[in-house]
């Protein structure tokens, strides 16, 4: 039989994005058929002169890609209905950050096996460097010629390497070309809370899908300020302290040996060993927000209307978006009101402190409704300033990833906006 292999990719019809597929020279060209009133469902029906193949069934919603009598060869996915409101054309030569380490060091092998055919399939050209230790897709981001890569940086690793090159781009001295640089997302990591709340995709080759798709996703990005320290920290998912930064710590030294569920053992442990955490912070709601302590709505900025709290607190998050968790059966949605893209951040106060009140807070947090507690505050605001009055405190964790510094934390939203590869599909029309 004619060998069937994928060629380049073309465009047919009207916003339809498909392979084209050739046979061996002897055999006559064939033709595409597309009804594009389909849905659901899309088939493409691939036809020659001597027989015709049994069509290619792809399913838009679940991104489920069938591929039926080709004598079980992969020839290539099939991407089609490129419904971005950006006509945001196919990347083509792009840099791919790989971290060896992700996933319990399996990010190499679900790179090279699953990601990378449909990339190469799909006529990217790709210079991939993968990282040799922390902090190098930072310097590598920091100092690269963006002629090399223009269409883009793919990060292959959890939410810590994306923040690591949005820190090197963002300390770049051409900040504003740097920062119009769009990067991917292939989540192979422990943490990929970015991916998942965003783009909605958890799994490597669903994101593949969405980056080869075309379209761009715009988020809000965070600085965490210590003026006295002298130290700026970006980031695009969170900024968390308490109980979750010290659960960051530990579960660091459990990195190599237990994956995802370094976490569980981490929280278990500091859960038994609970201490006290003691801070001061004052935050500035959005204009308009009601705070569960006061029900009066709040008028134009001013420095009289910031919010001051000072006290003991479980933990104390800021999100950048809904921050949903990928591990569980229930994914857990940690700040519900929050948008990606709705320029303020969203604070979260858990007040008090002691195992019990944890307990209670992370059960409703399961079943998401802890925002119905009673010692749950939660506020949209526009800026908040942490400061930590106890000596339990060891850093702040941006991203997944620890930071130590002293004094006064300020975080606040930047005019910079990172771009996405990839767009959630079930927000396409």
């Amino acid at each position: 039989m004619a060998f069937l292999r994928a060629s380049d990719l073309v465009y047919a019809n009207t916003r339809l994005r498909c392979q084209t597929f050739g046979f061996a020279p002897f055999i006559k060209p064939f033709r595409i058929n597309y009804n594009p009133k389909r849905s659901q469902i899309e088939q493409l029906v691939i036809q020659s002169n001597n027989k015709s193949l049994d069509p290619l069934i792809y399913n838009s919603r679940e991104r489920k890609h069938c591929f039926k009598n080709v004598e079980s060869e992969f020839v290539s996915s099939n991407y089609l209905n490129d419904d971005s409101s950006t006509n945001w054309r196919i990347p083509r030569k792009v840099l791919v950050v790989l971290n060896p380490n992700s996933g319990r060091g399996r990010s190499s092998q679900i790179f090279r096996s699953k990601v990378q055919p449909i990339l190469q399939h799909a006529g990217f050209e790709m210079e991939v460097i993968q990282t040799a230790e922390a902090g190098h897709a930072l310097t590598l981001s920091s100092t690269i010629d963006l002629r090399t890569c223009p269409n883009g940086i793919i990060c292959v690793g959890g939410d810590g390497i994306i923040n690591e090159v949005l820190n090197g781009l963002l300390r770049r001295s051409d900040i504003d070309k740097a920062i119009s640089v769009p990067i991917g997302i292939i989540p192979t990591g422990s943490d990929n809370s970015l991916a998942w709340s965003v783009l909605g995709y958890k799994d490597p080759v669903s994101a593949t899908t969405a980056i080869v798709e075309g379209g761009l996703t715009s988020v809000d990005v965070f600085a965490v300020r210590w003026v006295d320290a002298g130290l700026v920290q970006f980031g695009v998912t969170a900024a968390c302290f308490g109980f979750v930064s010290d659960v960051l710590e530990l579960s660091d030294k459990y990195r190599q040996y237990f994956g995802t569920i370094r976490y569980v053992i981490a929280g278990l442990m500091k859960f038994v060993s609970l201490p006290k955490y003691s801070f001061e912070l004052e935050y500035f709601p959005l204009t308009g927000e009601k705070t569960k302590q006061n029900d009066a709505l709040l008028p134009s900025r001013s420095e009289e209307n910031w919010v001051k709290r000072k006290g003991e607190f479980v933990g104390i998050l800021v999100c950048n978006h809904a921050c949903k968790t990928v591990q569980g059966l229930n994914s857990q949605i940690t700040a519900p009101r929050s948008a990606h893209n709705d320029g303020s951040l969203d604070l979260l106060l858990v007040h008090g402190s002691g195992r019990w009140r944890l307990l209670v807070f992370y059960i409703a947090l399961l079943i998401r409704q802890h925002l119905l507690l009673p010692f749950v505050e939660y506020v949209k605001v526009k800026s908040v300033k942490i400061t930590s009055t106890g000596t339990t405190q060891k850093g702040c964790g941006i991203d997944g990833e620890l930071i130590y510094a002293n004094g006064q934390a300020t975080c606040s939203l930047v005019q910079h906006k990172l771009k996405l590869l990839g767009y959630h599909h079930r927000k396409q029309k």
